[in-house]
């Protein structure tokens, strides 16, 4: 089954923390509830970020996990609820492991 990542970035004004709302922060949790999911399902093989502060531009997210094909891919990233609910954009790509992951 083909490989993809899709990249989350939080969208403005969540880039400072500051800004986060109760609301924002039940989206996030969603957010994580759905990749635990995934993964538990296998689907999702690799989750994490960049380990600099919220405010920094470069700060971001990975999701690495199968589908069937690019389709099926967009969904899920469209379904993450980060994107779904305007709190992050992501952007996705075919992806190839060199090393390690299978």
């Amino acid at each position: 089954m083909p490989t993809f990542i899709y990249m989350l970035q939080l969208k403005s004004p969540y880039e400072k923390e500051a800004c986060w709302t109760d609301e924002t922060r039940a989206t996030l949790g969603r957010h994580w509830n759905y990749l635990v999911d995934l993964h538990a399902k296998g689907v999702m093989k690799v989750v994490g970020r960049t380990k600099v502060p919220i405010e920094n531009p470069e700060n971001m997210g990975i999701a690495i996990f199968t589908a069937e094909d690019e389709a099926a891919a967009k969904l899920i990233m469209e379904n993450d609820p980060c994107i779904k609910e305007g709190v992050m954009d992501g952007k996705l790509f075919p992806f190839n492991f060199a090393l390690g992951g299978k």
